[in-house]
């Protein structure tokens, strides 16, 4: 049906240019009866809908999960069935959303209400929901989309703000991050709300669930890659471009955050200074992005300089191992426009590289080959 109504929609020149012409009418016969269809099976097409989203699989951007416990863990791995079966029903959604985007947007709408009073909240029912709100990105004209995702966004904040317990704010916000991540289309267009956005991650990275936080750096890592222009610019009504404002709160931003995850925070930075065209001005990002780091590196190379037996010192040893990859992540992000910062680092680096071979070769010396 939906091949056939595009079909149709092609082959169905103006009125005003075919008058008299047989080719015409039989163009607009094949859209009458395409809409003829659509209509007989609008019922059919309607529950359709609703089976799919309250039988929506789980993408795999989405790390917080109900375990067979009724829990609300983090979990990592690439279930390859579940994946497919997604990819399969975004794809059903999407021919559903264009045969009839207004039914589709009051089907979610309609279901989003009754999360929020209560009537069929559950953390499987939101997930779904949000899972198919997702999945249809860029299958609703661009008003009809801004329109569906302010109502959406809006009331998703609320019921975070609504909900109590660890759990239920984990499950809301793994729902807002998710659903934001897949509409940069939207975001791109209003930079109010994606300022806005950028700051709820920053607060999702304090959240005592750890699974938020991973997911908080990973949403802000996607929306860097495809809005990372919007972040460097001065922006009406802004004292300095917001990429400045997140370098200069950093340490505030990341306090909470594991090593692994202040790695993906400087990665999603990276990508938002690797837009900056202005080597100066690029410069001066990266040193702003990697002060604190060079800071700490600075410290612990002046420990090991004064004494070499502290690279047996496994957590000073783990400290320089996070900083590298720290910069490894910011450096993969950005670029060319690295290698000032890598020439900062490159003789401490030689210089750690020939104490520790030496510390290997005397241990082999006096213990012999394992």
């Amino acid at each position: 049906m939906y091949e056939d109504s595009r079909v149709g929609s092609f082959a169905a020149p103006s009125g005003l240019l075919n008058l008299g012409s047989s080719n015409g009418s039989n163009g607009n016969a094949g859209a009458l009866s395409v809409e003829l269809r659509r209509q007989m099976y609008s019922k059919v097409l309607t529950g359709v809908r609703y089976v799919m989203i309250d039988r929506m699989a789980r993408p795999e951007e989405v790390l917080i999960v109900e375990n067979d416990e009724g829990e609300i863990v983090r979990e990592f791995i690439k279930e390859t069935d579940t994946i497919t079966l997604y990819k399969a029903q975004r794809e059903c959604l999407i021919y559903l959303t264009h045969l009839d985007s207004q039914d589709m947007e009051k089907i979610m709408v309609e279901k989003l209400s009754k999360q929020m009073d209560g009537s069929e909240w559950s953390w499987n029912n939101l997930n779904k929901l949000c899972w198919a709100i997702g999945s249809i990105s860029g299958s609703m004209g661009e008003d009809q989309e801004r329109r569906v995702l302010v109502i959406i966004i809006k009331d998703l904040l609320s019921l975070c703000e609504l909900k109590r317990g660890k759990d239920n704010k984990a499950v809301v916000a793994s729902n807002i991050m998710y659903v934001v991540g897949q509409y940069p289309r939207f975001l791109k267009a209003h930079w109010k709300f994606l300022k806005t956005v950028a700051n709820k991650l920053f607060e999702f990275m304090h959240e005592l669930h750890e699974g938020v936080r991973d997911m908080a750096c990973d949403t802000f890592v996607t929306i860097a890659q495809k809005c990372r222009r919007h972040f460097i610019v001065n922006q009406p009504g802004e004292d300095r471009p917001f990429v400045e404002d997140i370098i200069v709160n950093q340490s505030a931003i990341t306090s909470d955050l594991e090593p692994q995850q202040i790695n993906r925070f400087c990665e999603a930075v990276g990508y938002l200074i690797s837009a900056q065209t202005n080597m100066e001005i690029q410069s001066e990002l990266i040193q702003g992005l990697m002060g604190p780091s060079n800071e700490m590196w600075k410290q612990l190379v002046g420990r090991i300089g004064a004494n070499q037996d502290e690279l047996q010192n496994i957590e000073l040893v783990k400290q320089l191992g996070n900083i590298l990859r720290t910069n490894v992540s910011a450096c993969s992000a950005i670029g060319k426009g690295y290698l000032n910062q890598v020439g900062y680092l490159y003789m401490d680096m030689m210089g750690m590289y020939k104490a520790v071979s030496e510390l290997i070769s005397q241990g082999i010396a006096q213990g012999g080959e394992l």
